[in-house]
């Protein structure tokens, strides 16, 4: 039986994630599963059907090592981050097969790339719940400067169910030139400012505000915990203590499956795939 385009694709991130953490647990980083990811652990075992998307977290300490140790990377593996790669205009990373070849066409303008899974760091947020609400929407207030010049290649035209304020201001930001006034780079230095600003492992509360759920990410650091190891596909990941507190505080009731329109994963064009075994 013929393999689907998005199983080869699941198929080929299932041997990233596999060398990823072979090289984790050589340089001793702490890494979680996260997101969708982590929802097809504990509902599906492995993938969940639809999804062709893999995410990670880091502890910041954990995520900078990794990111600085790029030169030992296994063979066939490279960083895409905006320090590599200037168009790359997000305050994560990718950790990239460069035997693959993709078109990815989810957004408005299609992107050549390899296949990736996704690398965010986790950081500390300010115990006093004030200093957090104000911190956190700082922070949220630079992604979105940093998206107006980005509109037609950070902004998800396939998301269903967007409300109508955002569809307007999608609308305005094709036709006015806003982001001629913005300077990316400037915008994502002050970003991880704040970002790094709190430490990781002497913070009650941590989270990524970099990935889609924004403010819901944030939430206790013992949610995470030392992680524990639990089945994805044929092998053993690691995934937070508390992992139902914090899918069921993101999505809710993560075990459901959503409707039939919602099951929707990256628009991928397979160009050019590494032999898997």
């Amino acid at each position: 039986m013929e393999i689907s385009n998005i199983r080869k694709v699941q198929l080929a991130q299932l041997q990233i994630l596999r060398d990823f953490i072979l090289f984790c647990e050589e340089h001793n980083l702490r890494y979680f599963m996260a997101g969708g990811a982590l929802i097809g652990v504990l509902r599906h075992k492995g993938f969940i059907p639809w999804d062709d998307d893999i995410d990670l977290s880091m502890p910041r300490k954990d995520f900078d090592k990794f990111v600085a140790l790029q030169n030992k990377y296994p063979d066939g593996y490279s960083l895409v981050n905006h320090d590599i790669e200037p168009t790359w205009q997000f305050n994560f990373c990718q950790f990239v097969d460069d035997k693959s070849e993709i078109i990815v066409h989810m957004n408005e303008e299609p992107r050549s790339c390899k296949i990736w899974i996704d690398v965010f760091p986790e950081d500390g947020l300010p115990d006093n719940p004030i200093r957090r609400w104000f911190h956190v929407k700082r922070i949220l207030m630079y992604r979105y400067l940093i998206q107006v010049p980005n509109v037609k290649t950070q902004i998800d035209t396939h998301k269903v169910g967007r409300p109508w304020y955002e569809k307007i201001v999608i609308k305005i930001l094709h036709f006015l030139p806003l982001g001629k006034l913005i300077n990316v780079d400037n915008m994502l230095k002050a970003m991880e400012r704040l970002l790094r600003k709190y430490d990781y492992d002497n913070s009650k509360y941590v989270g990524s505000l970099l990935g889609k759920y924004r403010g819901k990410e944030v939430v206790p650091r013992n949610y995470w915990g030392n992680g524990v190891k639990l089945r994805f596909e044929n092998i053993m990941v690691s995934c937070p203590v508390e992992f139902d507190k914090l899918l069921t505080r993101i999505y809710g009731d993560y075990m459901k499956m959503p409707p039939e329109d919602k099951r929707v994963g990256h628009d991928i064009e397979i160009i050019k795939l590494r032999d898997i075994q």
